[in-house]
């Protein structure tokens, strides 16, 4: 692990699902470090195994998925324990009380038969953080604090009687309630529109600084990220093939999918008559390409990337990429 204040450290991590059409291999070896108080970004398209990294941490891996092998280190009490050894009462403190979730779909988050502050009021009492009248009041001031007008009358309504961005906001206000060391937001602002996105993300910042938050974001949205996060990785096929620095990502992008993905990003100071689409499709992972995932998509693939997997590469200060372009080729990489 690194020598920074590293909250949680995911090692060699991998998570199949086992389908009638085959087994699908959606995490391919991630390692990760997140640092205590950063925003850390991870992006990538539908299905590179964003959302499963994030669900894998505490094991919400849903059947038929099953974490194969790994390690989830989370700093508690100065400690490192490794979430994915823990018995199933011990991840039930962490899970939704040190470790909280924003979920992309509100409307699976939530229980259509209780009250909205019944269900943030509850998460509170779960974890002894509250009385019921305590927590109760506690869920109105969340709600007002998540921008729900009238949240007095609110907190007594059903998830059916809100907006799909006021119930979002409702989930919002549950992962926030018991002041979470790590904030895991799985594309927070999915469900609400552009002005009420930049007032949730600023709320977001404002628990950041003012609790020392750690925020793991997770997005498709680039400028979402350039705005939000200190550093980023970028998911490909079940791997993780680069991470940087936000400004650094921005500005030198090294592998050839990062630089695929900034290419197709419109740029609003620039004349452009058409955006650049990467080549080719996103490959089936019951049947995952040999070597480098991305190399039937690359234009700058050489042989060895269809054989052997790519090492991650330290190419300046903090800036980590998986590409052959920029390892020796005696390297040996991970073997799929």
């Amino acid at each position: 692990m690194s020598g920074k204040d590293v909250i949680l450290s995911i090692r060699n991590l991998y998570v199949n699902f086992y389908t009638y059409a085959g087994v699908v291999k959606a995490i391919n070896g991630v390692d990760l470090d997140i640092y205590r108080g950063e925003v850390f970004g991870l992006v990538g398209e539908t299905g590179c195994g964003k959302s499963v990294t994030s669900r894998a941490i505490t094991r919400l891996i849903p059947s038929p998925g099953r974490i194969e092998k790994g390690e989830v280190f989370y700093k508690r009490d100065s400690e490192f324990v490794d979430l994915l050894k823990l018995p199933e009462d011990e991840i039930r403190k962490i899970r939704g009380n040190e470790i909280s979730y924003i979920f992309q779909d509100p409307t699976s988050s939530l229980d259509p038969l209780y009250t909205n502050g019944y269900q943030i009021a509850e998460t509170m009492v779960v974890h002894d953080k509250a009385d019921w009248n305590d927590a109760w009041k506690r869920a109105v001031e969340l709600l007002r604090e998540t921008l729900i007008p009238d949240p007095e009358s609110r907190v007594k309504n059903y998830p059916h009687e809100l907006s799909g961005g006021m119930r979002q906001r409702v989930v919002i206000s549950i992962a926030l309630s018991n002041d979470p060391k790590i904030l895991i937001a799985d594309e927070p602002t999915t469900n609400v529109d552009v002005t009420v996105q930049a007032e949730l993300m600023d709320l977001l910042k404002e628990l950041q600084k003012k609790k020392g938050t750690t925020i793991l974001l997770i997005t498709h949205h680039m400028g979402l990220i350039a705005e939000m996060a200190d550093r980023v990785g970028v998911m490909y096929a079940g791997n993780l093939v680069e991470i940087a620095p936000i400004e650094e990502l921005f500005e030198n992008p090294l592998h050839p999918y990062t630089k695929g993905l900034l290419r197709a990003v419109p740029n609003p100071l620039q004349k452009i008559e058409k955006l650049i689409p990467i080549r080719g499709m996103v490959p089936n992972l019951i049947y995952p390409p040999p070597g480098c995932r991305f190399h039937p998509r690359c234009d700058f693939a050489k042989p060895i990337c269809k054989e052997k997997r790519p090492p991650r590469v330290e190419v300046s200060p903090g800036h980590f990429v998986e590409c052959w372009l920029y390892a020796e080729e005696e390297v040996g990489g991970k073997n799929e």
